[in-house]
């Protein structure tokens, strides 16, 4: 795995295409320029050195060899730097954007619940299966939306996450109900190894329910038709360890490194035709690690995945 993470550092195709720069304005292809400039210069400098050993010579020398590094090392500084501010207008316009489109979809929210609470008795059953569709597709755009408000607080370091005590037996089970149809669906199997006297942990609840959901509903929506989802919570010293295994598609080798990223969908759950964005493990990952936790996790293709994740104890 460490080879391959090395060779993508040096794929300057993958990496302008990612950046959305022209492969000149690729940073490894700079900083590799930068150093073959200098190599070169100072063979050059040195050969001509050697037959010249007056002071002026070896004073312009060194000026030569400063001012091509600078002008090098200031090329690759402003591409950085033009990198960095278009990340941050990205970001930034990310957010506000996410943050408009909230506001019209909480109110439709409140409407559906109004026309559901107040006017039900007068609607036929075909009417409230449109509204059902209807409430279906706005809990999905809400979704997104609050995934993309994360990420963008994730990209500017603004990602604020409490530290309570709470449950997490009551999280677990929030998650399982909200999961529950798509699990009678493909009829899936939920288990669960949780000790009665498991204690209380610290972090953000509403966050971590979020980033628990995520490892959660991943298990079934990639599991196979009549699968399993086990779910085991363990006391050890200072955290617990919570562990989410599937019997579903697996996730190949040769995507493990990449599962973490952003926007990443591996080839197998996109031919799975599953709905998703690719911002749910980097969600999840984030906000553990700023809960004080850590994940991990191993994978066999066409065997299943276990995810595994550890927070702190109250």
């Amino acid at each position: 795995m460490k080879k391959r993470w090395f060779v993508n550092d040096f794929n300057i195709k993958k990496q302008a295409e990612e950046l959305g720069v022209s492969v000149w304005q690729a940073p490894s292809l700079l900083f590799l320029a930068m150093g073959v400039v200098s190599v070169i210069v100072m063979l050059v400098i040195y050969f001509i050195s050697k037959n010249h050993t007056s002071p002026e010579y070896l004073v312009l020398a060194e000026v030569f060899v400063v001012t091509t590094i600078f002008v090098a090392g200031n090329t690759i500084i402003t591409s950085l730097e033009r990198l960095a501010q278009i990340n941050k207008m990205k970001s930034e316009f990310v957010a506000i954007v996410s943050h408009q489109l909230k506001n019209p979809l909480t109110g439709i929210n409140w409407d559906i619940e109004l026309l559901i609470s107040k006017y039900k008795d007068g609607l036929t059953q075909k009417q409230l299966d449109v509204i059902k569709k209807i409430n279906n597709s706005n809990i999905l755009m809400t979704r997104l939306v609050n995934d993309l408000l994360d990420v963008a607080r994730i990209d500017q370091g603004n990602l604020f996450v409490s530290k309570e005590k709470f449950d997490i037996k009551e999280v677990i089970k929030k998650i399982i109900v909200k999961n529950d149809l798509l699990a009678k669906q493909m009829n899936i199997k939920i288990e669960l190894d949780i000790p009665e006297d498991i204690p209380q942990i610290v972090g953000d609840e509403k966050r971590l329910e979020v980033a628990i959901d995520n490892l959660f509903s991943n298990a079934v929506k990639y599991n196979k038709e009549g699968g399993l989802v086990s779910i085991e919570i363990k006391k050890e010293k200072k955290h617990l360890e919570f562990c989410i295994k599937d019997t579903g598609i697996g996730i190949p080798d040769n995507e493990q490194d990449q599962i973490f990223e952003k926007f990443y969908r591996s080839e197998k759950a996109i031919r799975k035709e599953t709905g998703g964005t690719g911002l749910g493990l980097y969600i999840a990952k984030n906000i553990i690690e700023e809960c004080g936790g850590k994940i991990w996790f191993k994978s066999y293709e066409g065997e299943g995945t276990e995810f595994c994740f550890t927070l702190p104890l109250a």
